[in-house]
């Protein structure tokens, strides 16, 4: 595959950020630490330009036996709002709500819904299952108490990026049969504990590798044998199950070693009856979504995805909207 069909805003602030990366004097991964990770993430995301959001109100609160922080957004002066629990990425290692801010108000203001974020519990100081229970905890919480924020209960989608992804998907796998769960939205999304699929074996060096996704496994798991669970992989999800899960919009991108397991995941539901739309991009790389104040194609990218996001969550009121 030709790399140097990579989009050229993208490839300058990647080589901006990794100016930065060896002024800082970034590690190798076999030396790096978790908390080294985190501020040399932070370092990063300084070079990722935020889109100002209109109108769009928030509020914290602390939630379930761990105390987990949520962060609601809601535009204001509207009630009786779809409701999108949203869950950030950062190979389960990092990331928080601040991370996703600008984001989760631009979903808040584009698709006129309430957006709830979640700031679950990060490996390797918590491991797999921590962060699926914190993910679940925030959906039980958000059932019962978000119509008190002017969110309907009844039209309640969940997704995220990356690991964020995989926690929405493995929460939906985890409730298909507590919590009526309308939609799942699924970016770049962890599916499978495997480097072999295509993606993986085409050893893309733009942004996430193959070596960074084994190192967040190697933190977010315990032993191999978890990444077997459809918890950890839902892709393993039985057919069973996976016909009872809720409709996904599914993104992937080019030039992303989980680009694959993203679209066999879509494939999965889609053969199991479940309606799927699966857009995919060519140029962009994973956290592509933090670059929308940078690089055209990857707002054009996004304000697509989340046109598709409203239309699903209003039907055939979202013009209206």
């Amino acid at each position: 595959m030709d790399h140097r069909k990579l989009d050229l805003q993208s490839e300058k602030l990647l080589k901006r950020i990794a100016a930065r990366m060896k002024e800082l004097q970034h590690p190798s991964l076999d030396a790096l630490t978790p908390v080294m990770s985190r501020y040399y993430y932070d370092e990063a995301r300084a070079y990722f330009t935020p889109i100002p959001s209109n109108q769009i109100c928030s509020v914290e609160r602390r939630i379930g036996s761990h105390e987990i922080p949520i962060r609601i957004y809601q535009p204001e002066g509207l009630r009786n709002l779809p409701v999108f629990i949203y869950m950030h990425g950062g190979g389960w290692v990092f990331g928080s709500l601040d991370s996703c801010e600008s984001f989760c108000q631009y979903i808040a203001e584009k698709c006129r819904c309430i957006v709830v974020s979640v700031g679950y519990r990060l490996a390797p100081e918590h491991k797999y299952p921590a962060a699926l229970m914190d993910t679940i905890d925030a959906v039980l919480w958000t059932v019962e108490q978000i119509s008190s924020y002017g969110g309907d209960i009844n039209r309640l989608s969940i997704g995220g990026e990356s690991s964020g992804g995989n926690l929405a998907a493995a929460a939906c796998i985890a409730l298909h049969q507590k919590v009526a769960i309308h939609h799942q939205f699924l970016i770049n999304p962890v599916t499978n504990y495997a480097f072999d699929s295509p993606s993986y074996l085409e050893d893309y060096q733009f942004n996430l590798t193959a070596e960074k996704m084994k190192w967040f496994w190697d933190h977010y798991l315990t032993t191999s044998i978890d990444g077997k669970e459809s918890f950890a992989s839902p892709l393993q999800v039985d057919d069973k199950i996976a016909a009872k899960l809720p409709q996904a919009l599914i993104v992937t991108v080019e030039y992303d070693p989980l680009r694959s397991e993203g679209k066999d995941y879509a494939n999965k539901l889609k053969q199991n009856g479940v309606t799927v739309t699966h857009l995919h991009y060519e140029k962009l790389v994973h956290s592509f979504i933090n670059m929308i104040g940078e690089v055209d194609v990857a707002k054009s990218a996004v304000d697509e995805m989340l046109f598709h996001m409203k239309q699903i969550i209003y039907g055939k009121e979202a013009q209206n909207r």
